[in-house]
């Protein structure tokens, strides 16, 4: 079991080169060196260029440097900067009721969603609210050991970046997992004062507002100067028919206070602006900009749906767009063919990430995001030269970074940021006389080809497994924590619980308290 507090991380050696690779920086500078190496001294990028130029830079350290490098053979791979995953939200304490696994294993008789069809945004609102007091009923223990293991799951993936944009968790446990995993994270609260209820004329309140802005400046507070550079906090609001204009009003003006950025799901389901304008008396985006948080420090989620004077206003602030492409398929959104408008934002110059969402499961992770981008952008737009691969990478490192105001330390493999980088295998039939293995790792590749995964200089994973802490460990205190949460807290009889958890755990003795 991983304790945040008593973890020892894997330890950095003095120098890691990464020799011989196809290395894909995501930086516009010097976005490709084949063959090329990187240097890491401590937790910082020093060198990044052609093998013999590297070396050379390699030569010139110190002795006792020299004699702690860890030289990685990469000719046979690609070297990536690590993922930052700027929408997240972890999930996972949901993973029996909320389309999860007590479902029929025959998915003939499914039915739409709530997100389908265009969405149903009263249930929508009424459903993310009721969250906000059913997660308190997590113990510190549930929470903590659930969260690590959904966080592993990021990781695993390439991951080493995550924007939670509010979470069925406790933001003391998603920070004590992100230490604990040796991730960088960015924290929030799951910010609902308000619901828009079915068959109800106007927005009800919910909850005081007062209270959520003093959740959210505390995390603000305890974030702002973290020592180890790994965690920060930003406001973000759950869905825009869940906020009060108090909670809208009070979360731009933390934002402005804390220098930060503001997330929210806005634009994301073809009947959300005239459920909105019903409930509130105008569009989401417009509210937005009423409330004074639509700005270039806005990252608007999904954002797929806005008439012409809001796209226009989406240019003029700068706003920072971020889409999850892999998702919308299982979720019956429509966000990218609905409109087209985040694949003509991208031809006009914003910024556009992609992301991963959340859900129960594992779901499409940053890879997958990014073909589905390549794909379905150059589809739309009839034009394979709109997104190229390499603008997919940069989608889901700088540009992602840029979002959450973090890429002077993140988000591309440049001298002097953050030794956080990616080494995927690209020797197999795939890649075979490619001289672009970024395009046949889009065209074929995912997730689980990520061999190693490197954060600040400290090897997490290598060769798909974990580093320093046992795996199956982390998985059976999940599964412990999630039976002892689902019995107590969402009343799933024994009897339930053991036909589905009995296959993977022994024994519900020892739940996490």
């Amino acid at each position: 079991m991983i304790d945040a507090e008593a973890a020892h991380l894997p330890v950095r050696p003095a120098a890691l080169l990464v020799r011989g690779g196809t290395v894909c920086t995501a930086d516009p500078v010097a976005p490709v060196h084949s063959p090329g190496s990187v240097l890491v001294v401590g937790d910082r990028v020093r060198q990044v260029g052609g093998v013999e130029e590297v070396d050379r830079a390699a030569a010139a350290l110190p002795p006792e440097v020299r004699e702690g490098t860890r030289t990685v053979d990469a000719r046979s791979m690609m070297v990536l900067p690590g993922f930052v995953n700027a929408h997240w939200h972890e999930m996972f304490a949901m993973r029996l009721p909320f389309k999860g696994a007590l479902r029929d294993p025959d998915d003939r008789g499914d039915e739409a969603g709530f997100m389908a069809c265009g969405g149903d945004i009263p249930r929508i609102s009424t459903t993310f609210d009721s969250f906000h007091e059913l997660m308190r009923a997590l113990t510190p223990g549930e929470a903590r050991a659930i969260a690590r293991y959904s966080l592993w799951t990021q990781l695993r993936c390439g991951t080493t970046t995550i924007g939670d944009v509010g979470s069925f968790n406790l933001p003391e446990a998603l920070a004590d997992a992100v230490r604990g995993l040796g991730m960088r994270g960015m924290l929030s609260t799951w910010a609902s004062d308000a619901v828009c209820a079915p068959g109800e004329s106007r927005r009800r309140r919910t909850r005081n507002a007062a209270g959520l802005l003093a959740d959210i400046g505390d995390l603000l507070e305890r974030y702002s100067g973290d020592s180890g550079g790994r965690l920060r906090a930003w406001p973000t609001a759950v869905y825009p028919s869940n906020m009060t204009d108090s909670l809208g009003a009070g979360l731009a003006e933390l934002a402005v206070r804390h220098d930060t950025a503001f997330a929210t799901h806005v634009g994301s389901l073809r009947n959300e602006a005239e459920s909105t304008r019903a409930y509130y008396g105008t569009s989401p985006l417009r509210r937005l900009g009423d409330l004074g948080l639509l700005s270039d420090r806005l990252v608007a989620v999904h954002c797929g749906y806005a008439d012409d004077e809001e796209r226009k206003l989406l240019l003029e602030n700068r706003v920072h767009v971020s889409h999850s492409p892999a998702k919308y398929g299982s979720t019956g959104e429509s966000t990218l063919t609905g409109t087209g408008l985040i694949t003509g934002l991208i031809r006009e110059g914003l910024d556009v990430s992609v992301s991963t969402d959340g859900s129960v499961y594992p779901v499409g992770g940053m890879a997958e995001s990014m073909r589905a981008a390549w794909q379905t952008h150059n589809e739309m737009a009839g034009d394979n030269t709109l997104v190229l691969p390499s603008d997919a990478l940069a989608m889901a490192t700088l540009v992602p970074a840029r979002g959450l105001r973090w890429d002077s330390q993140i988000g591309s493999l440049r001298e002097g940021k953050q030794a956080d980088l990616l080494l995927i295998p690209a020797d197999d039939w795939r890649y075979l006389l490619n001289p672009r293995p970024l395009e046949a790792f889009l065209h074929l590749g995912g997730s689980c080809d990520i061999d190693t995964v490197v954060v600040a200089g400290r090897t997490l994973v290598e060769h798909g497994r974990p580093t320093f802490f046992d795996e199956t460990e982390l998985r059976d205190d999940y599964l412990r924590a999630l039976r002892s949460f689902s019995g107590r807290a969402l009343g799933i009889g024994g009897a339930v619980l053991d036909g589905v958890l009995g296959p993977h755990t022994a024994s519900p003795a020892g739940g996490a308290s």
